[in-house]
């Protein structure tokens, strides 16, 4: 296409040659002229500048992919090299760390009643109870205590939803703390 333009302006240009003594549509045609070049090299850059996004976020990934065998090797047992190993136990480390705020984040979250939730009630006597009684303040009967559903746990790096011992995230491929 640059061609049959180039060709469309040489034609132009003789013809306004004739026609034009002052030579300010020459001028003109000069400035059109740099003015197309400029534009063509920002769409060169801009195409250059995509490809090299795509490629960084190709590398990106891989190293992540590396990252995640690794530690998959090294939760394996199977891990050999010392350097590895040693940046693995600091992963380690970072999940102990996690878990150990995230069990206390637990702690300090307040227990509140499902909405719509009925009120506990104890099976023996039928009196309201406590939330987390062991034992029912009426007639002292033990309470059943229900087994807690798991507890959800995201992916902190996209915030997909992982299931029970899920090593890695099944969206972005990242490890993940270990539950």
């Amino acid at each position: 296409m640059s061609e049959l333009f180039d060709k469309l302006v040489e034609s132009a240009g003789q013809v306004i040659s004739e026609v034009d003594k002052g030579g300010q549509i020459q001028s003109a045609i000069g400035g059109l002229r740099q003015r197309l070049a400029e534009a063509d090299r920002k769409r060169k850059m801009g195409q250059v500048n995509q490809q090299l996004r795509d490629l960084q976020a190709k590398e990106a990934a891989a190293i992540n992919a590396l990252s995640a065998q690794v530690l998959a090797l090294h939760e394996a047992g199977t891990l050999t090299q010392p350097e590895l190993l040693s940046l693995c136990r600091g992963v380690d480390e970072i999940r102990r760390q996690i878990r150990d705020q995230e069990t206390e984040l637990q702690k300090l979250q307040p227990v509140v009643p499902a909405v719509g939730a009925a009120e506990a009630r104890c099976a023996n006597c039928g009196a309201a109870l406590v939330t987390g009684a062991t034992f029912c303040q009426t007639c002292g009967a033990r309470v059943k205590q229900e087994a807690a559903p798991a507890a959800v746990r995201f992916c902190a790096h996209c915030g997909a939803e992982l299931r029970e011992g899920a090593k890695f995230c099944p969206i972005c491929g990242q490890a993940t703390a270990k539950g």
